[in-house]
Order: C-alpha cells, then sequence, then structure tokens
C-alpha cells in the first residue's frame, strides 16, 4: 500500500477500530442517527489518516539550505521616522 505500511495494516487497524467503535455504540444504546454521525466522523478520520501516510511516503525529501536564505524585502526591519 505504501513504503511504510506495505501491507496495508494501517488501514487495517483503523476499519478494526471503527467497526469496534459501532459495537459498543450498538451495545451502549446510543441513538442511530448520534452512532451514525460519529460513525462517519471516524471513518472520515481513518480515511484522513490513510491518506496523509500515503502522501507524506510519495513527498520528495526535504531540500537542506546549505546557507542562511537572504531576508526578502518585505521581511526587513522598518526604519522609523525620527
Amino acid at each position: 500500500m505504501s513504503r511504510s505500511d506495505p501491507d496495508g495494516r494501517v488501514a487495517d487497524v483503523l476499519g478494526e477500530r471503527v467497526e469496534a467503535l459501532a459495537c459498543a455504540l450498538r451495545g451502549a444504546g446510543v441513538d442511530p442517527q448520534t452512532a451514525a454521525r460519529l460513525l462517519g466522523t471516524a471513518a472520515a478520520a481513518a480515511l484522513d489518516a490513510v491518506t496523509l501516510g500515503l502522501l507524506l511516503d510519495e513527498a520528495p525529501a526535504p531540500v537542506r539550505a546549505t546557507r542562511p536564505a537572504e531576508p526578502l524585502v518585505d521581511e526587513l526591519p522598518a526604519r522609523l521616522a525620527a
């Protein structure tokens, strides 16, 4: 699936946790509409986590500067009138 998680284990674990949440909500007698909202949010968060992992795997390595960057004109201190 990704270089850091080739077997997709992270996605599997997150899916199992969302399923466990569904069982816990049913077992606790949570209102079905409330449970659906919570599960939708949990599933979206899990998908975001997997997507972020994939994006980070594909991101190029950061380039290190060999010397400090020159300040931009806008970053120079403003001169105050005397």
